[in-house]
């Protein structure tokens, strides 16, 4: 009984912390004043910077497929196909568009991954180009030669033997051709990463905004693109308590709202930050200090 009830306390005490946390003031004075001996005009306002990383795999055929099966004993793919699939999200505050407040630039979408497919040569002894069976053939049979030279090698058969960096030297070039080899058959995969930011001015009017759509076929689109399902921001305030004051003041500070911003496609979240808005917040009159 007595672990169960420290137990209890210590879930207590960790509750604590992270309310006290989630309770974290943000303030900004706000209106005209003096500073620094200039005049300064003040405005409380936030605006989000929402990532959304898209990931782009297109995979094309092997031009022998269709001779998979019975060449190599596996059967290949023959359809082409091309799709989109969102791999990560991410919400921030930024004080401006130029400049963001937590740590990192704005993500940038990596070069698509260049993908060769070789073909067979004609052939060198007739000068005669084969039809596509022969060639498939010809490849199955150069893929089957290289897994022996490689057992060879690992076993030692292979003349006098190859140690060493000799050795991992050769079995990574059988390694590069039997891949190019099967790639003939089996077709290859391209992947490439498209990354977009959007911004959004936050407004206690509007708590949920629809940023972009996303398309499987086509990636991410137009909020007006009705193809596509909606990628939106929700924002949640909290009950947090402001300081109040009984005296007039004339000096104004807008107090945040730490608010549960969530980042959802559909009905899956994405990303999600406890953010402070002060949209969502208070305005407290302190007294102009002597």
């Amino acid at each position: 009984m007595k672990g169960i009830f420290k137990l209890l306390v210590a879930v207590a005490a960790v509750a604590i912390c992270v309310d006290a946390s989630a309770q974290q003031v943000v303030k900004k004075r706000i209106g005209a004043y003096k500073e620094s001996g200039n005049v300064v005009v003040a405005e409380a306002t936030s605006t989000l910077a929402v990532d959304v990383v898209v990931e782009h795999e297109v995979f094309t055929p092997g031009v022998y497929a269709r001779y998979a099966q019975k060449l190599l004993g596996t059967r290949a793919s023959l359809v082409e196909r091309e799709e989109y699939r969102v791999v990560s999200a991410d919400v921030a505050l930024i004080a401006d568009p130029a400049r963001y407040v937590v740590e990192g630039d704005a993500p940038k979408g990596s070069a698509p991954a260049i993908v060769e497919q070789t073909t067979l040569p004609v052939d060198r002894i007739t000068g005669v180009e084969r039809n596509v069976e022969a060639q498939a053939k010809d490849a199955a049979e150069q893929i089957f030669a290289l897994r022996r030279a490689r057992l060879d090698l690992i076993t030692g058969e292979f003349g006098d033997g190859v140690f060493g960096a000799g050795l991992e030297s050769a079995l990574s070039e059988i390694a590069r051709l039997e891949a190019q080899y099967l790639d003939l058959f089996y077709g290859v995969r391209s992947v490439d990463t498209i990354a977009e930011r959007y911004y959004i001015a936050v407004s206690e009017k509007q708590p949920t905004t629809v940023v972009a759509r996303f398309n499987a076929e086509r990636g991410l689109v137009a909020t007006n693109d009705l193809s596509g399902d909606i990628i939106f921001v929700t924002i949640t305030p909290s009950e947090m308590t402001y300081p109040t004051s009984d005296i007039k003041g004339t000096v104004a500070y807008r107090y945040a709202n730490n608010a549960d911003v969530a980042v959802a496609l559909g009905g899956e979240i994405l990303a999600r930050r406890i953010l402070p808005l002060y949209e969502f917040g208070a305005t407290v009159m302190f007294l102009q200090p002597r």
